[in-house]
């Protein structure tokens, strides 16, 4: 397990360097690109995930 310190690396460092300024659509683990894996392509994933997140959250968000 990492600590909260570790595991804010990545999003401090995409929060605050010009190196990734304007980069979208891309996964980082640990500061470096990584491949997605599959599921996060797949649209009935997503779509679940989305329900789930409003559920828990109690927001709804309308197309």
């Amino acid at each position: 397990m990492r600590s909260p310190e570790k595991g804010a690396e990545t999003l401090v460092y995409l929060a605050s360097s010009p190196d990734v300024e304007g980069m979208t659509g891309k996964y980082l683990s640990d500061g470096k690109l990584i491949t997605a894996k599959s599921v996060a392509y797949d649209p009935e994933a997503r779509r679940k995930l989305w329900e789930a997140s409003e559920n828990l959250t109690g927001l709804k968000v309308s197309a």
